[in-house]
């Protein structure tokens, strides 16, 4: 059976950037930049005041106090926007507000608070050096500086920067659209209450918030129900997206119909079955270069296997190369029985206790228990061949959800061909 690390290592060889494509700055967060940008410009434009106040010569103020106030004639009042009409000479000053730019000839603002007006002069009551709140003309850019790379996904300051360089329009890597199809007979929608042997389709909810958290576009399918021309007409369906997700009806039951259709639809099988809990019947390959996900119906075990590979390979096609989920070494809060023979994803909860990190299990380890992930702030790793993971003991998680009692800088060491170790 193929193993975890060897898992992760197919997906990965298997998927690849889908292209590039133009959007507006307006609908790019989130996506991951295709070229590089440079500054056409110097960024101020020019010297501006950094704080209300008076532009002035540092010279003719070095020496004031509220003792000794400096008298200087008021030129003008420039606003934010405005362009200074004087030149500042020797006893003289400019009224500048925040963001407006400094007068030709002033080399210094005094901070209105320390000044007291008196019609068209102004008595400046401390000193200022040159420099002095000025925030000078590239402060930001330079003309033909690189801000941002190729690669790197776009924040809300990137598209605030993206808007002051006057770039409305970014090369970025095109998103992967993922079709997800549910299959089973016992599935009900959101809206319906589940009667007798129904359950809602809960793990198609699960996998488009995450598919939209790793950067791609979800499209729910139609539940497939447990015939082999249902679940044909929704895998062939799907077929029209970047990536097929289809949960259930991989494993050997009577109704197990996935496995058998995507042979029919021309599945190149790269492996079925993991050597991990949960999770072990997963089944992936490729139709037509097109990643193809037989995930297991059980909703934690669809959940599991979508953070371990589904989500690194999302990541890689949307052109970004920080792939793995962020690893952390923690220590066991109590004794955690796992699997001997299998690598076993166990949900924790993460606390910090006198500097160090701790991982405590949320509860009921069952597959089909999907509360005690949405308590998880990790997944830890317990390592195949061993059976009792023990109070104290040094162990690695997997982060779901960064910030959850630990530090920033550990969140994003990047291993993708160590996932699992």
């Amino acid at each position: 059976m193929t193993s975890a690390d060897q898992a992760l290592q197919i997906v990965l060889e298997n998927v690849a950037p889908l292209g590039i494509e133009r959007v507006p700055v307006t609908s790019a967060l989130g996506r991951v930049l295709a070229e590089d940008i440079y500054s056409p410009r110097d960024i101020p434009g020019f010297d501006n005041s950094a704080m209300d106040g008076y532009a002035v010569r540092a010279a003719d103020v070095a020496a004031a106090s509220e003792a000794r106030p400096v008298r200087l004639e008021v030129l003008e009042t420039v606003a934010a926007g405005m362009m200074p009409s004087y030149s500042v000479a020797a006893g003289q000053a400019v009224r500048t507000m925040t963001g407006a730019p400094i007068a030709p000839g002033a080399d210094a603002i005094v901070q209105v608070e320390r000044t007291r007006a008196e019609g068209n002069f102004v008595e400046v009551m401390a000193a200022a050096q040159a420099g002095a709140f000025v925030r000078p003309r590239g402060e930001d850019l330079r003309h033909g500086e690189l801000v941002m790379s190729a690669g790197k996904t776009l924040s809300p300051s990137d598209l605030g920067t993206l808007a002051s360089l006057n770039r409305a329009m970014v090369d970025a890597w095109r998103r992967p659209r993922v079709a997800i199809v549910a299959t089973g007979d016992e599935l009900v929608d959101i809206d319906q209450v589940p009667t007798g042997a129904q359950i809602v389709n809960s793990s198609a909810y699960a996998l488009a918030g995450a598919i939209r958290e790793a950067g791609a576009e979800p499209v729910m399918l139609k539940v497939a129900r447990d015939t082999p021309e249902e679940v044909r007409a929704r895998l062939a369906e799907a077929l029209a997206f970047d990536v097929v997700l289809s949960t259930g009806g991989v494993s050997v039951g009577q109704f197990d119909h996935v496995k058998g259709v995507l042979d029919e639809l021309g599945l190149r099988q790269l492996f079925h079955g993991v050597a991990q809990k949960p999770g072990r019947p997963l089944k992936f390959g490729t139709i037509g270069g097109r990643p193809i996900f037989g995930l297991p119906g059980n909703p934690v075990s669809t959940m599991v296997c979508f953070y371990l590979y589904v989500r690194p390979a999302l990541i890689k096609m949307g052109g970004s190369t920080r792939i793995g989920l962020p690893r952390l070494a923690v220590k066991c809060a109590n004794d955690i029985p796992i699997s001997a023979n299998l690598t076993e994803f166990v949900r924790v909860r993460l606390e910090r206790r006198d500097g160090e990190i701790f991982a405590a299990t949320t509860g009921n380890q069952s597959s089909g228990v999907l509360s005690s992930l949405s308590r998880a702030d990790a997944l830890l790793i317990g390592p195949a061949g061993v059976s009792l993971l023990r109070s104290g003991d040094q162990t690695t998680v997997l982060l779901l959800t960064p910030g959850a009692g630990v530090d920033s800088e550990a969140y994003f060491e990047d291993r993708p061909r160590r996932h699992m170790n």
